[in-house]
């Protein structure tokens, strides 16, 4: 069982009756004077107020007291509390000094007036009163820590080695006290000194490992790695429970290049049962930190086997099928990344970034449909998440259900109102929605709304000209679109095949032409699209023969495309 110091809180509750005279009775008789009475009245009042924090009133009422007899040490005292806690840091001082200097004998008075000395830095004078405080009650723990740290502040760390010295001698070898002592041996650089201070404490209660650990540590911050090795070892063979000590030594072993017998310590330390699972991942995060951190190569399959055992231990702990599906995705395995992130929103649907993983996972893999029904579920839990909206309307558009995109893309714009980003790209897709639901007017207005507040906006320049160009409406607008649009990138083939396109609506073929082909000799590999589009383009301008060979081709990219099969069958131009 650790020890500790008990540190004591108290209301200080000062004696009402008769406070200048020290408690005793005014009159001969033993009873209380009426003035005393009128007084103990007043103090109550201001307690009242004191307690509601109401200290302007509290403070009148002290006042009040001390106004009537200057010798009254608690209503001083608690005019030192009011000013203390509204930062008059002189007017604190000033009244605790009156208050102690009327009652001598009151330890609180006393100790409010010295650590209201260290608080001004007249370390001094603090020294003074905690020392007389210390004759007066020399078992007084708090006492003894404010005499410390009195003389710390003052770079006096020998003096405040005597006094922890003298406590230790009064209550016996205590954890804080220790504490206190390496903090300044290990500033003095005395490391042995520090390191004899923990000796004495893992003498003092030598079943408590987390003292065994501490001693560990200040061996390995101070490069005594082979002694911090020595003395885990050793207490491991008398307690081999102790799965802190081999999670130490793994790193040990790490830091001076052991590999494997730092990972023989970690399996020992995950097969350790006295270990909890949040403990554990806590070891794995740590872990896997250091390796990054270090660059060194990743064995995958240590780090799974360490994170499955953490789930046997607890099957239902959400955090370990995050690890798992964390490093699945280091490794390469998406889908059964996902499949765990899933067992964690399983035995934990509160984590939100784990559904945005799981959303993520289901976009890169490209399954739409898993993407709606994770999004969906997703939001019975976050419903006011703007993205998981997007990403569902995102989903719904790419399998063709347009009209449930446009109602998620709809929410997704409404909660997105403080993330213009966001906003846009949500309203990029609703013109994509608009237009496949042939409500042009909507998707035109959707796209402008994007190009009112990002005129560059690329994926709206492009789509926004193009279907313009396929409706053969608002020509000199798409031109603009597809101009601008080339213009920022002109080296982007599927760009230059838009802007060709809406040349080619103008009628203005040979620019088309020159366009497209410029657009072939960046990508030849280009879509089904661009081949057809050069064929169309090639027909316009007579040139039959060739615009056959551009369809043929284009078919090749796309053998079930009928309408280009009509093209090079009746070798004409079907618009």
């Amino acid at each position: 069982m650790k020890t500790g110091i008990i540190k004591i809180y108290f209301l200080c509750f000062i004696p009402l009756m008769g406070m200048a005279q020290k408690g005793r009775p005014d009159k001969k008789d033993g009873t209380v004077s009426e003035k005393d009475l009128q007084t103990e009245a007043v103090f109550v009042e201001g307690m009242k107020y004191f307690i509601a924090e109401d200290y302007a009133n509290a403070g009148k009422n002290f006042k009040v007291i001390v106004d009537k007899s200057g010798e009254n040490a608690g209503a001083f005292f608690m005019l030192s509390r009011i000013e203390n806690l509204q930062n008059n840091l002189d007017k604190a001082t000033s009244y605790a000094e009156k208050a102690q200097s009327i009652d001598k004998e009151n330890v609180f008075y006393q100790k409010q007036y010295g650590e209201l000395l260290v608080k001004s830095k007249r370390y001094k004078e603090a020294v003074e009163v905690f020392r007389k405080i210390e004759k007066m009650h020399p078992g007084d723990i708090e006492n003894y820590l404010a005499l410390a740290d009195a003389y710390m502040v003052q770079n006096k760390s020998s003096e405040a080695i005597k006094v922890f010295d003298d406590l230790e001698r009064t209550i016996g070898v205590n954890e804080e006290i220790t504490r206190q002592k390496q903090l300044i041996f290990l500033n003095q650089n005395k490391v042995d000194a520090a390191l004899k201070e923990g000796d004495k404490l893992m003498k003092s209660e030598p079943l408590e490992p987390e003292f065994l650990i501490q001693q560990a540590q200040i061996m390995m911050a101070n490069n005594r790695l082979n002694e911090a090795i020595d003395l885990l070892t050793e207490n491991l063979k008398h307690n081999p429970a102790i799965g802190e000590a081999n999670v130490l030594l793994s790193e040990i072993y790490r830091k001076k290049g052991d590999i494997a017998k730092s990972n023989e310590q970690l399996q020992k330390a995950f097969a350790n049962k006295s270990l909890t699972a949040d403990i554990k991942l806590k070891i794995l995060g740590n872990y896997i930190l250091s390796i990054d951190e270090r660059k060194e190569p990743i064995d995958y399959n240590q780090l799974l086997s360490l994170t499955e055992s953490v789930i046997q231990q607890a099957p239902q702990e959400a955090k370990a099928y995050v690890f798992l599906a964390d490093i699945l995705v280091k490794k390469g395995e998406p889908e059964k990344a996902r499949e765990a992130y899933l067992q964690a929103v399983k035995y934990d649907s509160s984590i939100f970034e784990v559904w945005l993983a799981i959303i993520e996972l289901d976009s890169k893999l490209n399954q739409m449909k898993e993407l709606v029904k994770h999004s969906e579920k997703a939001l019975e839990y976050f419903p006011n998440q703007a993205f998981l909206w997007h990403q569902n309307g995102m989903g719904n558009y790419v399998l063709k259900n347009y009209e449930d995109a446009v109602a998620s893309l709809q929410e997704a714009g409404r909660l997105a109102s403080g993330n213009p980003d966001l906003k846009n790209h949500v309203n990029a897709l609703l013109g994509d929605a608009w237009n496949e639901l042939k409500q042009y007017t909507k998707s035109d207005a959707a796209y402008e709304t994007v190009l009112k507040d990002a005129p560059d906006f690329e994926y709206v320049l492009n789509n926004y000209s193009y279907f313009l160009a396929l409706r053969k409406q608002k020509l000199d607008r798409a031109k603009e679109l597809s101009t601008t649009l080339i213009s920022k990138y002109p080296n982007n083939a599927s760009y230059l095949d838009t802007h060709a396109w809406v040349l080619y609506q103008q009628n203005d073929y040979q620019n088309a032409k020159k366009i497209i082909e410029q657009a072939l000799t960046i990508n030849p590999n280009s879509s089904a699209a661009v081949y057809d589009h050069y064929g169309d383009v090639l027909y316009k301008l007579g040139d039959k023969a060739r615009a056959i060979e551009q369809w043929k081709k284009a078919l090749s990219k796309s053998p079930e495309n009928q309408t280009i099969g009509k093209k090079i069958t009746t070798g004409e131009l079907i618009e």
